[in-house]
């Protein structure tokens, strides 16, 4: 079956093991097309609890990859990869590329305070994120949910590695609905 929908997913040393994999795993069983993408320009990619995987792009390259097959990009927590994310002014106008393109943003763990809010990307949006940085999310878009979709600003956000699951199938439903997500659900 041919894959119509590309997803991105940024990865640097230090991401949260389980958030990158599930993230991997739930997408490709939805036949959705997945991209990992080196923000760090290093191929083999150390995770924060020592899994190692594969880039299959250097951030460098991005131009090669089809921008109107990108329907969203991830990026996953970790303390490490987040402080990386949050200071990288490249990816950072990237996402501001795919806000403004109406594609979809998803973070998860750290990610939505370290990135999102510190770099003022979605000031008006409602996100979750991790219960340790709450304090960082302002008040007034702090949503207390463990999985967030806020469908004004096309933006997904996820507390943390315990409901990464939750939050892939959630991405799933946004992008191809109910009965392919409920389906993927099932088979797990």
């Amino acid at each position: 079956m041919k894959k119509y929908y590309s997803v991105l997913i940024c990865v640097t040393d230090g991401i949260e093991d389980i958030e990158t994999i599930s993230s991997i795993d739930i997408l490709n069983r939805s036949n959705i097309n997945v991209i990992l993408i080196s923000i760090n320009n290093k191929r083999e990619i150390i995770c924060a609890h020592g899994t190692r995987i594969i880039s299959d792009f250097f951030f460098n390259d991005i131009e090669k990859i089809n921008f109107k097959n990108i329907i969203a990009i991830i990026l996953p927590g970790g303390l490490q990869a987040s402080e990386f994310f949050q200071k990288n002014y490249f990816l950072l106008k990237f996402l501001k590329k795919i806000k403004k393109a109406n594609k979809i943003i998803g973070a998860i763990c750290a990610a939505p305070a370290m990135v999102i809010i510190a770099n003022n990307l979605f000031p008006n949006a409602k996100m979750t994120g991790y219960l340790g940085l709450k304090y960082l999310i302002p008040y007034q878009q702090w949503a207390k949910y463990p999985v967030y979709w806020d469908d004004r600003y096309n933006l997904l956000t996820a507390q943390s590695v315990k409901y990464a699951i939750k939050f892939n199938l959630k991405l799933v439903k946004i992008i191809l609905g109910k009965e392919i997500s409920s389906k993927i659900e099932r088979e797990l």
